[in-house]
């Protein structure tokens, strides 16, 4: 995927009105920020924060408005992977997200059921 700025609150608020998708039903797109502030996003790393920023939603999400801050379950969007190799009792787990690259950025399909607060710090 390569390196990607990290998106600002600010970057998210411009965005508004040009986001060229609208997505479906009680689905949002999301930013996929890193949790380290000057980084770029690395997904192959498994570095994804809990913090983003909505970016269009559906016609059935209420509550979230488009570039609010949020902070969403990374545990809801893991699905299993197999198991680990020494301990085959041991399940792994990945994230899997739907993703759309935009201008050189990557967003995320999720349902809104993965926001678990609205983040007005």
């Amino acid at each position: 995927m390569g390196e990607q700025k990290r998106l600002t609150q600010d970057d998210v608020l411009d965005l508004m009105g040009k986001f060229p998708l609208e997505p479906m039903f009680n689905k949002v797109y999301i930013t996929l920020n890193n949790l380290e502030e000057d980084g770029s996003i690395v997904l192959s790393d498994n570095i994804l924060s809990d913090s983003q920023f909505v970016v269009a939603k559906g016609p059935m999400v209420n509550g979230v408005e488009v570039g609010q801050k949020v902070l969403i379950d990374i545990e809801k969007l893991m699905k299993p992977a197999g198991y680990e190799s020494v301990n085959k009792y041991e399940e792994v787990r990945e994230i899997q997200l739907d993703l759309v690259n935009i201008d050189g950025n990557a967003f995320a399909l999720v349902e809104d059921r993965v926001i678990k607060a609205k983040d007005n710090r």
